[in-house]
């Protein structure tokens, strides 16, 4: 097939390959993808250039639309959302693999476009690696984006499945934008695929993106967590949470930021 008319196509074929990928997937991970916590801590909550990039180079991306910046945040220190934070620093990868800028706006035309309403596969599989399991971002050459478990990925290597390609290990770039992220523990929350107030407390004890959180057991009974590694060392609070047997927990994200989870 013409590289031309693949990529006349791609939207529509992109499309259907999410659809596939998306059976199976708990409806409250769906609800999470577009609620005020992921929203809050991927779109509205801006960093500034932590990838390294000079400033003609950045520019040039953003002139491009490879990179995308809102109006009201042109000129300030302070105005890449996490997602846009991730993704220039996958760029600065792919830029030392050689892919130009008419590559690079076709590859983000894949990840970032809403080919499914309210449905960004960016933002979807930064979230499934935080909360579910972390993949390779695989980029073929002629630029089609494909995502892979590392176990799936493994398979097709070791079977000759797939040909000439770029592959990156997305989960490092996410854990730049959370530096004091816990992604390895599993916390074990019990029934937490049909809860999406589950959901979002195990994101914050991922990425431990908060100031601190106060968790009520009972009346009189409050616990302080200022990072989730200190549940290695309180069995019965890490106890209450995977069993859900607390009466709220208030989770502190800055001085003017709070989300409060009501059991």
């Amino acid at each position: 097939m013409d590289i031309n008319k693949l990529r006349e196509l791609s939207p529509e074929l992109n499309k259907q390959a999410v659809f596939e990928e998306l059976e199976g997937i708990p409806a409250s991970f769906f609800e999470f993808i577009n609620n005020d916590i992921s929203n809050f801590s991927l779109i509205e909550t801006k960093t500034g250039i932590t990838a390294d990039v000079t400033p003609r180079a950045l520019n040039r991306w953003i002139e491009k639309a490879i990179v995308n910046v809102n109006n009201s945040d042109k000129g300030k220190v302070k105005r890449f959302t996490r997602l846009e934070s991730i993704w220039i620093k996958i760029v600065v990868q792919l830029r030392e693999f050689g892919v130009s800028l008419k590559d690079l706006e076709y590859i983000r035309t894949q990840l970032f476009d809403y080919t499914i309403e309210n449905f960004c596969l960016f933002k979807f599989k930064v979230l499934y690696a935080i909360l579910y399991q972390p993949e390779y971002l695989v980029i073929d050459n002629e630029h089609q984006v494909g995502f892979y478990s590392y176990k799936g990925y493994s398979d097709k290597v070791s079977k000759g499945y797939l040909f000439s390609h770029i592959n990156i290990r997305f989960l490092d770039f996410i854990i730049q934008e959370f530096p004091n992220s816990n992604f390895k523990a599993k916390f074990n929350i019990k029934d937490i695929e049909n809860n999406v107030e589950k959901l979002s407390l195990l994101f914050y004890l991922r990425t431990n993106a908060f100031k601190e959180m106060r968790i009520t057991i009972s009346d009189g009974d409050v616990r302080l967590l200022s990072n989730s590694f200190e549940l290695r060392y309180n069995d019965d609070l890490l106890k209450a949470i995977q069993e859900w047997s607390f009466k709220s927990v208030v989770i502190q994200i800055n001085k003017d930021t709070k989300f409060v989870i009501e059991n």
